[in-house]
């Protein structure tokens, strides 16, 4: 006697197969999304060396000067008075967040280009004043010497234009 066959077979193997599909497919997809972070580190990592080499440059600039220059808001010699160089001064956002790329390439110094990076990186040198104590009195340093804080900004752009690293440090000049 002949039994009739459902096909259960059939539809097992396919379900296995579909699955074996999608495993596969996400492996894929997943392989390709650590090729894409792995890539984003790297660019992330040049625009970061690209920002301390011009952060270097900037403050041995400050650290070179003979002369302190009288800062100005166009940033003529060199140097720019504090916040001169915010577009809207008024808002809490600090000036550096707020410049695109072609206000850096028109106001920056250019530091040597590191490999890989797509532009030079830029820095700007800005004369920042330490604020007095709540009683008036001027700060210690100006008090014994009047010694001048310079600020060193710096922007390096990796091997696209989205990676950027913004760095500073504070020079103390006396």
């Amino acid at each position: 006697m002949k039994t009739q066959q459902s096909g259960a077979a059939l539809i097992v193997s396919l379900i296995m197969l579909l699955l074996l599909t999608m495993i596969g497919i996400f492996a894929m997809r997943t392989g390709v999304m650590e090729e894409k972070m792995a890539a984003n580190q790297i660019d992330r990592d040049i625009a970061f060396k690209a920002a301390e080499v011009a952060l270097r440059a900037g403050e041995g600039t400050v650290l070179n000067w003979v002369n302190l220059p009288i800062c100005s808001d166009t940033g003529a010699p060199g140097c720019w008075t504090k916040q001169s160089m915010d577009p809207v001064g008024t808002d809490a956002t600090p000036w550096w967040l707020q410049r695109n790329a072609a206000w850096w390439t028109a106001n920056g110094t250019a530091a040597t280009q590191p490999q890989g990076a797509v532009s030079p990186p830029r820095y700007v040198i800005e004369e920042i004043i330490k604020p007095g104590n709540s009683n008036g009195n001027k700060p210690r340093d100006q008090q014994q010497g009047g010694a001048k804080f310079y600020r060193v900004t710096a922007r390096g752009v990796g091997g696209s234009v989205q990676s950027v690293v913004l760095l500073q440090s504070v020079v103390r000049m006396r």
